[in-house]
């Protein structure tokens, strides 16, 4: 059992269970960028060993910071602004899958958090009242 006053939470789950939770949340939660940023991630850690391994590691014991190292390959966390949304693609991708990724250490029903989420964040968007409409 993970102790509340550390920051250091470890993932109970296997990095395949974890990236379930993770790709199904993302979804939920109409994430896009995060989930294609978390499919080049998957696609090169199936063609390098290295970075398979360090995905595991950084699945199971990963801070902000060792996100923001395992996907830099992908792009840039610290880029200049963009003139156009979405203003920072990449490091809101890996924000999400960060924040994701505490919500699942911390052993949250993913369900409840989506929805929660969206309430916070996408009640305004037509797909999540198709979506809440669907749930009636």
């Amino acid at each position: 059992m993970n102790n509340p006053d550390d920051v250091r939470f470890n993932n109970p789950y296997s990095e395949e269970e974890s990236l379930s939770k993770l790709r199904r949340f993302l979804k939920a939660t109409q994430q896009a960028d995060a989930l294609i940023l978390l499919q080049k991630a998957e696609e090169k850690a199936n063609r390098d060993s290295e970075y398979r391994t360090l995905l595991g590691k950084v699945l199971k014991f990963g801070s902000t910071l060792m996100y923001r190292e395992l996907f830099s390959p992908f792009g840039d966390y610290w880029e200049r602004s963009r003139e156009t949304f979405p203003y920072f693609p990449h490091s809101d991708a890996v924000n999400a899958i960060d924040s994701a990724m505490h919500k699942i250490k911390l052993g949250l029903d993913m369900d409840a958090a989506a929805d929660e989420y969206n309430w916070l964040h996408n009640h305004n968007s037509d797909r999540c009242k198709a979506l809440a409409a669907q749930k009636s």
